[in-house]
């Protein structure tokens, strides 16, 4: 599957917290994620822990716009920036903006991410 595609799929099954679409587009045996408090997450079994729980919650939605792509033939990498909304414990809304970065690897016909980095912004 071409770049652009992978990349669609990875963001709208985000978007639509579909686990099964999401994980088909990442590598797990090399993934990297760090979290907007800066917790750095790099085992495979809390990866798609923290994602399903993530998936299940029905409180949150959040809009992307890409910012930037760049890919070469083995890599390649998109910021995007992220209004995501959700409720705390009480009910409250919470909004929060970041920047989401992502870095794929191509693994024979496939691109997959591995590494995926959010970090907070101020609008």
């Amino acid at each position: 599957m071409d770049f652009n595609k992978i990349l669609e799929l990875h963001l709208s099954s985000m978007k639509n917290k579909d686990l099964a679409a999401f994980m088909s587009t990442v590598r797990l045996d090399d993934v990297t994620l760090i979290m907007p408090n800066g917790t750095l997450i790099r085992d495979k079994v809390e990866f798609v822990e923290l994602h399903k729980d993530w998936f299940m919650d029905e409180d949150w939605a959040l809009d992307y716009e890409i910012l930037k792509t760049e890919e070469s033939a083995e890599m390649a990498y998109v910021l995007t920036a992220v209004n995501y909304k959700d409720c705390d414990e009480k009910g409250n809304p919470v909004y929060m903006n970041y920047y989401l970065n992502l870095i794929f690897r191509k693994c024979g016909e496939d691109w997959l991410l591995i590494h995926d980095q959010n970090a907070v912004y101020s609008k």
